[in-house]
């Protein structure tokens, strides 16, 4: 007769209920939901009164690589551990729309939610401030991040701010 099956965390055994283990018996072991498995899932009561292999383990389960559509997480990991953090980019052209960062939680999700990369639009050309020039030629395609500088001419001053920035939905910040 072997002893109890070890009792191992976050998971059970098939035969909680037993109180004899006899020689040629098999225990299969579940995790609980959010943990996986490592070592064998079975054990056998030997003739020797002893378990045939070493109890296996519950580890928290970690994090797929998050996709992304039109951009890259930085690190090449396909699997992260709980709590390691991602940070998203979008490719030239695509504006993030949600958090930079996320952090893998218990059960494989994510947190904050996995952004997205939205396409941006263009600007027109930046406007016309009466005796102010603008720092960039208006021949120019102006895309997103983009920012513009005005100087005034001689005898001028500047009231408000002196750059717009292009916006990601295709217009400029207010001056």
């Amino acid at each position: 007769i072997c002893p109890p099956p070890p009792i191992i965390a976050n998971g059970k055994h098939s035969h909680q209920s037993s109180d004899k283990f006899l020689p040629g018996m098999t225990v299969q072991y579940t995790c609980r939901d959010g943990y996986s498995l490592i070592g064998n899932a079975s054990i056998n009561c030997t003739v020797l009164g002893t378990w045939s292999r070493p109890r296996p383990r519950c580890e928290a389960t970690g994090c797929k690589r998050p996709k992304i559509d039109n951009g890259r997480t930085t690190g090449a990991e396909t699997m992260y551990k709980l709590m390691d953090t991602v940070v998203f980019e979008c490719n030239f052209g695509y504006a993030l729309k949600g958090s930079q960062e996320s952090r893998c939680q218990f059960g494989g999700t994510w947190d904050p939610p996995v952004p997205t990369c939205e396409k941006t639009l263009p600007c027109p050309p930046p406007p016309v401030i009466a005796n102010a020039t603008p720092s960039a030629e208006l021949g120019e395609n102006f895309t997103s991040g983009m920012s513009v500088t005005y100087s005034c001419d001689p005898g001028f001053s500047l009231i408000g701010n002196a750059s717009l920035s292009c916006t990601a939905v295709g217009n400029w910040s207010l001056p």
